[in-house]
């Protein structure tokens, strides 16, 4: 099972960095896991780290602390990889215990749980295993950013001039559903 694009050298990594002797610059450099095509974020879950690199989130762990991946698991596939740009990006753990990311290409696959999701644009979350995954809403460009305060609120923003926009809820709660409603 390869985890290479068949249309892309893998020729990235991550490396870990440390300061060994206390003096505020790195000199200890690790290569955690490399043969990676363009991972475009990365946020730590369930012992190791997911990282976003379309068209697959990875999931790769350190079992025997010499700090070099040896657990490496496509735990989710159907990133669209159509420009570089934008695709998933910006992975945060959230308050609900899921990892919450922003698209500007899309998402078009079957999860791990056996949805089917197509969407563009936007923010979503996901289950850190590649389960559970909705689509929250859309915006209105390639999204680039997403942040928490706090206390919990959520803003997006946007590569048209949206530098900053806040996220209430799920669109699907926002939609008005005329068909078969009454007003009162």
């Amino acid at each position: 099972n390869t985890f290479l694009e068949s249309d892309g050298a893998a020729n990235d990594r991550i490396k870990i960095c440390e300061d060994t002797n206390g003096d505020g610059k790195a000199d200890k450099f690790t290569i955690f896991a490399d043969s990676l095509n363009i991972p475009t974020s990365m946020v730590f879950a369930n012992g190791g780290v997911v990282v976003s690199m379309a068209p697959y989130f990875v999931y790769l762990k350190d079992t025997d602390g010499d700090d070099k991946a040896d657990v490496r698991e496509n735990i989710m596939i159907g990133w669209e990889k159509n420009d570089t740009h934008f695709g998933p990006s910006n992975l945060l753990y959230a308050f609900d215990n899921k990892i919450w990311g922003v698209v500007g290409s899309g998402y078009n696959g079957t999860t791990k749980d056996g949805k089917t999701l197509s969407f563009r644009t936007g923010v979503y979350h996901v289950n850190p295993d590649g389960t559970g995954m909705e689509f929250l809403a859309n915006t209105s460009n390639n999204t680039w950013g997403l942040g928490l305060s706090e206390d919990n609120n959520v803003f997006i923003s946007t590569a048209n001039n949206t530098h900053s926009a806040y996220y209430s809820m799920p669109a699907k709660y926002a939609q008005r559903a005329l068909e078969g409603s009454t007003v009162l």
